[in-house]
């Protein structure tokens, strides 16, 4: 059989191929071969049922899975060499008996892109600040991860955010039911008691009020759920959450040998810390932005689907940290056309950063694998040997290495780039969009993800393990880095600084 292999575009190849009339009738009489020793047709015998008879009843079927296998076969022996994206486009004619089979295949593949002047590229980089502001409030936290609940003494009477000690008492047609004696309800907004907890505001221990209440529809007691009740409150004890105040025997227990000033600076060096990757995080958009700008080249549209679906799965991921079911997350048209932009960047900036590697020498060894591993174990508390088998379990650890070597060449060209300070620049990215949600889950099987056999549940997002993002794919997502769970996405197809002041 011969095939020829044209390029039609910068990102299409179109393979023809011609299988000759001999090789047609052969695989032909085979098929049927192989079907009469299979079906039943009453007055013959199995296996000699004669062909006519069987090209009256299943020649079409029969021929449509000749040419299935041909087509088949012959594009995974001339595609061996050809790292394609997306599923193939078919174009055939007839396969009939005693005439050659055409066929032609169109695949997409990566464009040939020559990255030129990537170096010494001028790059805002945001002057990472932190406050003392900012160290107030992370010593405030820190503080408040210490409070404890304490029983509030004297006559002071019920504010919203205490926790009071309650009885609840149903009064229906005359008569009182208690409901409840001595539950703890949340004056913030108790999740359970939800529209009882406004009659406790200005009651003292001891005391009791009688009112009408609606209770929330999604509140906890099923009995009176979405129900206007009338309810008699008292209050049996009332407690208020203390935090500590800062002393030095505090910060030693919180862990800060040194006290206060200990505490202070330690805290001050951390926020430092991330308010210095935040801004890398900035400046390597920048980058992308000023190297995407500067090469024009189209991106294979299987490509840009490929980004797409790895955007979209890692906002179901998030949703699921989040606490939210990831099945019920839905987007409007504008969203959607907002993460495909987001995609095609991530598309171009991908296929940028492989060209750098490429002239640059840029590797992943085995050795940065197992340095990954070990990571993602350390962040996760898990063996390193269970991390590995997650990632040969989805084969994604080619994947893997692919993300790995993008963002090493990210930060190369970060390097190397001229880095020049910006005062006034938020360092925060851009938040990954928010999807609408529906009220009813759906029922039916979520779509395959590019991560995993199936698409991830809340559960399964919390037991997969957890790896960066390339910082190209980041970039798209959110504008920064973002984590992205479990294995990296699984082909569909088969495919195999120096710094200035200004």
């Amino acid at each position: 059989m011969s095939h020829q292999v044209d390029q039609i575009s910068a990102f299409q190849k179109r393979l023809q191929f011609s299988v000759p009339s001999t090789e047609v009738d052969k695989k032909i009489s085979e098929a049927f071969r192989v079907l009469s020793g299979r079906v039943n047709i009453p007055g013959f015998r199995r296996g000699k049922v004669p062909r006519k008879v069987l090209d009256q009843r299943y020649g079409r079927q029969i021929r449509s899975d000749v040419a299935s296998d041909l087509i088949n076969t012959e594009f995974r022996q001339a595609a061996l060499d050809i790292e394609f994206l997306g599923q193939p486009e078919v174009d055939r004619s007839d396969l009939l008996d005693g005439a050659d089979f055409n066929f032609s295949i169109t695949v997409q593949v990566k464009p040939a892109v020559e990255v030129k002047d990537y170096t010494g590229i001028k790059v805002d980089f945001p002057v990472p600040t932190v406050t003392e502001d900012q160290v107030d409030l992370l010593v405030s936290r820190r503080l408040q991860g210490q409070s404890r609940l304490v029983e509030v003494e004297g006559d002071r009477v019920v504010a919203r955010g205490d926790l009071a000690l309650t009885e609840i008492v149903l009064i229906e047609d005359g008569t009182e039911k208690t409901i409840e004696s001595g539950t703890m309800v949340n004056t913030a907004g108790d999740r359970y008691y939800t529209g009882a907890e406004t009659l406790l505001i200005g009651l003292a221990k001891g005391e009791s009020k009688t009112g009408t209440v609606t209770i929330a529809a999604n509140a906890g007691m099923d009995s009176l759920r979405g129900r206007t009740v009338e309810l008699k409150v008292t209050v049996l004890g009332i407690q208020v959450s203390q935090v500590p105040e800062l002393t030095d025997a505090v910060a030693t227990e919180l862990g800060y040998e040194g006290g206060v000033e200990a505490m202070r600076s330690a805290l001050r060096m951390e926020e430092e810390g991330r308010a210095t990757e935040a801004s890398r995080n900035v400046a390597r958009v920048n980058l992308l932005q000023k190297l995407i700008g500067t090469h024009s080249f189209d991106v294979p549209p299987a490509m840009v689907d490929s980004h797409l679906q790895l955007l979209l799965e890692e906002l179901r991921i998030q949703a699921a940290y989040r606490g939210r079911d990831p099945r019920s997350i839905r987007y409007s048209e504008a969203q959607m056309a907002d993460l495909r932009q987001r995609a095609s960047f991530a598309a171009r900036a991908s296929l940028l950063l492989e060209g750098v590697a490429k002239a640059e020498g840029i590797e992943i060894t085995n050795e940065d694998l197992e340095a990954k591993y070990q990571e993602i174990a350390d962040m996760r508390g898990q063996r390193v040997e269970a991390i590995r088998g997650y990632f040969a379990k989805d084969n994604a650890i080619g994947e893997l290495q692919k993300r790995l070597l993008e963002e090493r060449t990210l930060d190369w060209l970060l390097e190397r780039a001229e880095l020049v300070d910006v005062t006034g620049t938020d360092n925060d990215s851009a938040p990954a969009m928010e999807p609408f949600e529906t009220e009813t889950p759906a029922i039916e099987a979520a779509p395959a993800a590019e991560v995993a056999e199936e698409a991830p549940k809340a559960a399964k997002a919390k037991a997969a393990p957890k790896a960066k993002a390339p910082k190209a794919e980041a970039a798209a997502a959110e504008g920064a880095e973002v984590a992205a769970e479990a294995a990296p996405a699984k082909p569909k197809a088969k495919s195999k600084a120096k710094k200035t002041e200004e």
